[in-house]
């Protein structure tokens, strides 16, 4: 405008975690979750291979846990996904 060129600038902030308002997805959030759902089911694999044999994958995340909920719906061998960021966010609300 100060120039008087018809330009238009947006910016838009990148973040794997898929938390950001008014975004459906973001910058790297598929790629991300198709990663964490092959690491997934590489647990898996090694955890049927031993006896008695436990997988546990932990997934970044910042506030939401989007990244794990997402990596968990969409692989099959999952029995249980935790996001520990919920009680954080419960008592962030209640103040």
């Amino acid at each position: 405008m100060k120039r008087a060129l018809p330009i238009g600038v947006i910016g838009v902030p990148k973040t794997i975690d898929n938390d950001l308002g008014f975004v459906e997805r973001t910058f790297g959030f598929e790629t991300s979750v198709q990663v964490a759902s092959e690491i997934i089911t590489s647990a898996n694999s090694e955890a049927e291979g031993a006896e008695n044999g436990i997988g546990i994958v932990k997934v970044m995340g910042r506030d939401s846990g989007f990244i794990a909920a997402t990596a968990a719906l969409a692989n099959s061998v999952v029995d249980f996904c935790l996001i520990p960021e919920i009680d954080r966010i419960l008592m962030e609300i209640k103040v």
